[in-house]
């Protein structure tokens, strides 16, 4: 799935994501990285709510998983188990997630029991940076289906 393809896709299946204004930046094995304007995303207190954030980073997370198996026919089911956001300091203007790619060993492991038991689970981390410095981290556990 294109970058193209799969921003149409998002805004489709996850409605919220075209209300929020996310936008695929990058969507490649080695970097995926989801763009969200400020202003529809802002708290009372004039930065990024800490919903959005958390919104911004399981969607991100999913992306990557849905790459990764993008190749399976029957295509799985992707399922948020777990994920836990931490706030380091507020955001005060636009704003991205990016994935921390895991290595190529935990990824092939990921592959391999999708493939041979049906089953697979990944820990996907992602981060949001501001003012280069990290303003918000997720780790989150994402469990594929095959059935």
């Amino acid at each position: 799935m294109n970058k193209k393809e799969a921003q149409k896709y998002i805004e489709t299946n996850i409605p919220m994501t075209k209300i929020m204004g996310m936008e695929i930046v990058e969507l490649t094995h080695d970097s995926v990285r989801i763009f969200m304007p400020h202003t529809p995303n802002v708290n009372h207190q004039g930065s990024a709510f800490g919903g959005s954030i958390d919104s911004l980073f399981f969607v991100t997370s999913w992306a990557y998983v849905q790459l990764l198996i993008e190749d399976f026919d029957p295509h799985p089911r992707i399922l948020g188990r777990r994920g836990k956001s931490t706030f380091h300091k507020p955001v005060k203007s636009d704003f991205e997630a990016k994935v921390l790619i895991p290595d190529d060993s935990v990824v092939q492991i990921f592959l391999d029991d999708l493939r041979q038991k049906g089953k697979g689970r990944l820990t996907a981390k992602a981060v949001v940076e501001y003012e280069g410095e990290v303003a918000a981290e997720f780790e989150g556990d994402f469990v594929v289906l095959t059935d």
